[in-house]
């Protein structure tokens, strides 16, 4: 029976492989605690416990706007801990599928990015992905990188995720502004969870673009979230939205404003077309509506 170690087990990629979880595979969901990234005897010594073939390490520092604050820590753990484990899993012989970020881009291109295209990181979030995800290809050539964005999908205690935050507004009739010259592609973290077991069962290895079809702005993503909780009849009706710039916001952060990523070579390892974000989302807010 092959086993498969999970890092960060109560995040939300975690618990859509707990929901897939097919025969003949043994999971092992572990969090900070018994598996600290930042500690490489720690994580030596539970490889050599567990055995497991493969590891999913979906543990990140996602606070985008902290990494800038928080520089060291982000580091350490979107950084330095991939390379480390990366390491530690090619001495064992153990593959290791590790998920970097559309931010790896600057935005420049205005154009679907793919596998070939030249990374160049604006900010210290995406800086530390870069690292971690080229540390983890260099570590082992059986090793897998995905890149995806915009990851959503229905968990019983994340709460505050960007769809959530959507829906409150427009429950309360609180004004809203989105952004309209931010792009990126809505990813369902079901679909994610199926391509990763999928790439691991059938020995994919290097670097691959993760995302659904269909690109979008924020402003249209938010958009597509009312308008599907209106039809799930979890909101009255659709609110209007005001499109704004995103200096809006008043970030201090820089953030590539287009990080559309071509989807065709997963597409086609896979043999079947990944499909838009559309159905997850209602998928999602079917679970919303009975919890």
């Amino acid at each position: 029976m092959q086993r498969i170690l999970v890092t960060g087990g109560d995040g939300l990629l975690a618990y859509q492989l707990k929901q897939i979880a097919p025969t003949g595979v043994e999971f092992c969901f572990t969090g900070h605690a018994a598996f600290d990234l930042a500690n490489p005897v720690l994580m030596a010594q539970r490889l050599d416990e567990w055995h497991p073939q493969v590891v999913i390490n979906t543990a990140a520092y996602n606070l985008v706007d902290r990494c800038e604050i928080e520089r060291d820590l982000s580091w350490s753990i979107n950084a330095t801990a991939p390379q480390t484990l990366a390491e530690l899993c090619a001495e064992r012989n153990i593959r290791l599928v590790h998920y970097s970020t559309d931010y790896v881009f600057d935005g420049a291109k205005k154009a679907p990015y793919t596998e070939a295209d030249p990374a160049h990181p604006l900010n210290h979030y995406a800086a530390g992905k870069f690292a971690g995800e080229q540390a983890v290809l260099r570590a082992s050539p059986a090793h897998l990188v995905l890149r995806t964005s915009w990851v959503f999908d229905w968990h019983p205690t994340q709460t505050k995720t960007f769809i959530h935050t959507i829906l409150k507004s427009a429950r309360e009739g609180r004004p809203m502004k989105s952004a309209t010259d931010q792009a990126s592609v809505p990813t369902f973290a079901s679909d994610l969870a199926q391509w990763t077991l999928d790439l691991v069962q059938g020995g994919g290895t290097g670097l691959f673009h993760a995302v659904n079809d269909e690109g979008v702005s924020r402003y249209d993503w938010a958009q597509g979230i009312l308008a599907a909780a209106a039809e799930a009849q979890l909101i009255p009706a659709v609110p209007a939205v005001e499109p704004v710039l995103s200096a809006y916001f008043n970030s201090t952060m820089r953030r590539p404003d287009y990080t559309i990523m071509s989807n065709e070579k997963l597409s086609r390892w896979l043999g079947r077309p990944l499909g838009s974000w559309r159905p997850g989302l209602k998928k999602m807010l079917a679970q919303m509506e009975r919890f």
